[in-house]
């Protein structure tokens, strides 16, 4: 698996990190805040700030920023695990670009739905300017945006294909949770599909799921759906097997 790829694939599997802007306040210092995030259409980091916000004040004067993903579960020794930065220039999102990008948001962090008829909040995308990956001893460098495929062409029939495994194949989506994280949600719930994986909510908690192959079209996420669940069962037919 090549760096650039695992940068790509990092980055979709998490969904928060520190955002770093020009200060105004104290002009020459940055300021860094934690940020939610979520990937558009096209790749690119998408943040839902209010204009109250001291970042959001920052950006309005320097766009300049960038953001800084980290893998929570390596909180023992986070500088030997994996994390990424991704400088960027940050522009707001138009109306019909903020509502195709908050669809995707609400279904990520549902609680964010309540901010939606506020005039304080509003949509930002981050474009890449480049990015510096560390995947581990000797897999350090910088990457330029174009060596970065984070597109989703799945993004015109994701929330169709959530929708679908959330009402009708319910008892998959609980499966997946159970039988590849050990998590018996009372809630789970699909929330994002992208050539790589898929997204979901166990009880609130993110969970991502990965393809062993990419999946561009809605028949391909199928597939490998199908596939994920045939190992799941397999693999609660064996434990019962065990237990009897």
């Amino acid at each position: 698996m090549s760096e650039k790829r695992t940068a790509s694939e990092f980055l979709r599997a998490h969904r928060y990190g520190v955002l770093a802007t020009q200060s105004q306040s104290l002009p020459g210092y940055p300021f860094g805040s934690i940020t939610p995030y979520v990937l558009s259409a096209a790749g690119e980091p998408v943040i839902y700030i209010s204009t109250l916000a001291e970042h959001t004040k920052n950006i309005a004067a320097d766009p300049r920023v960038s953001l800084t993903v980290f893998d929570p579960a390596d909180a023992d020794d986070p500088q030997a695990g994996p994390r990424l930065t991704f400088l960027a220039e940050a522009r707001a999102l138009t109306q019909d670009a903020a509502a195709a990008a908050g669809e995707r948001y609400y279904r990520y962090f549902p609680a964010a739905r309540a901010y939606a008829g506020t005039h304080d909040f509003g949509f930002y995308a981050l474009r890449a300017v480049r990015l510096r990956f560390i995947g581990g001893f000797g897999k350090i460098g910088w990457i330029e945006p174009a060596d970065v495929d984070l597109a989703n062409p799945l993004a015109p029939v994701e929330a169709g294909i959530a929708e679908h495994m959330n009402r009708d194949h319910a008892d998959a989506v609980r499966a997946y949770c159970r039988y590849f994280f050990n998590r018996d949600a009372h809630e789970a719930v699909l929330v994002g599909a992208d050539p790589e994986g898929v997204d979901l909510l166990a009880d609130g908690a993110p969970l991502r799921l990965p393809f062993e192959a990419r999946a561009d079209t809605a028949d391909a996420v199928r597939q490998r759906l199908i596939a994920l669940l045939s190992v799941a069962r397999r693999q609660n037919e064996a434990t019962h097997g065990e237990m009897t």
